[in-house]
């Protein structure tokens, strides 16, 4: 059964929230994180492929995107001074009540994108069975620096004001690899999702605010951070995801340097796969199903594992 509902955050922001339980004997419970310009409602397919396999879904719309923008003004935007830690806060909203509503199942995590870099930091801090990172990446110290300098500026001046600067900035050549001549065509190679993610109001048109590229730039910068990675519970089981074309995650290159400094802060338990000729967006890419059973099979060995270990 697919329900919505609204959870009020601490400063009285109501969340939307997808939920996708019709599920009759649940095994795991998920909660999605999802990306910048999207919303929950994109990972409809995908929640109910997990549905069959016997885990309950739960996405929200982060504040400012999707229904959780107050009104369209607020649309892709966020508070220049507390955004990224609202967010943060949000997600242990949505966790919260997973564990009071289904309680006593393995709870996961898969964040993508702007989402992964959310829960890069979000690990570090609140307990999870096992958290999956899609279309993540490292981005350089002096594009962040740059772009940190800019806004810290301008959102003095205008901390709503959209920027088609600051927007080609933070997705500067992502599109130049790639022959369809469409906008999004780096998020898949599918083209009836890029069409759809055009025309949807909450994804294609939506241009973040100064406010938003401000927490964007520190939420990234904090995931990449030596005392980030090794501030991740040693224990904890990790999926990197990502496709040997996605131009966030440099080609297929971050995810295995993302790997290694988290083995290197002594992180025990870190898998990653590269989805060959995969683009941005692998829950909505040619090879979903595949990505969707990879996905599956790692959560049902991590909840074997966890039955293993109270024997």
């Amino acid at each position: 059964m697919y329900k919505q509902i609204k959870l009020k955050a601490v400063d009285g922001l109501d969340l939307h929230i997808h939920i996708w339980d019709e599920v009759e004997n649940p095994v795991g419970i998920v909660q999605i994180v999802h990306g910048m310009a999207e919303h929950g409602a994109r990972y409809r397919h995908f929640a109910e492929r997990l549905n069959q396999a016997g885990f309950i879904v739960i996405a929200d719309d982060h504040r400012g995107f999707g229904k959780s923008a107050s009104d369209e003004a607020y649309l892709g935007h966020l508070d220049e001074n507390t955004g990224f830690k609202d967010m943060l806060q949000d997600e242990v909203m949505v966790k919260d009540y997973l564990k009071r509503t289904y309680p006593g199942l393995p709870y996961f995590l898969f964040a993508h994108s702007m989402g992964s870099f959310l829960v890069r930091t979000f690990m570090t801090k609140y307990e999870a069975d096992g958290v999956m990172l899609s279309g993540s990446g490292l981005q350089p110290e002096p594009l962040l620096k740059m772009g940190q300098l800019i806004t810290a500026q301008r959102v003095k001046k205008d901390a709503m004001k959209r920027s088609g600067f600051l927007n080609k900035l933070a997705f500067w050549g992502y599109n130049k690899p790639f022959n369809e001549n469409h906008r999004f065509s780096w998020l898949t190679r599918d083209p009836a999702v890029y069409q759809a993610y055009e025309e949807d109001p909450f994804c294609g048109p939506v241009v973040g605010t100064t406010g938003f590229f401000h927490n964007l730039f520190e939420a990234v910068k904090v995931s990449q951070q030596m005392e980030t990675y090794q501030s991740v519970p040693k224990k904890l089981p990790i999926l990197l995801l990502s496709g040997s074309d996605d131009p966030v995650g440099h080609f297929g290159k971050d995810t295995p340097k993302i790997a290694l400094a988290l083995e290197k802060a002594g992180v025990e338990d870190v898998t990653y796969k590269i989805y060959e000729h995969a683009r941005h967006e692998l829950v909505n890419e040619l090879c979903k199903e595949t990505v969707f059973q990879d996905v599956i099979m790692w959560m049902n060995a991590q909840i074997k594992r966890l039955e293993q270990r109270s024997i």
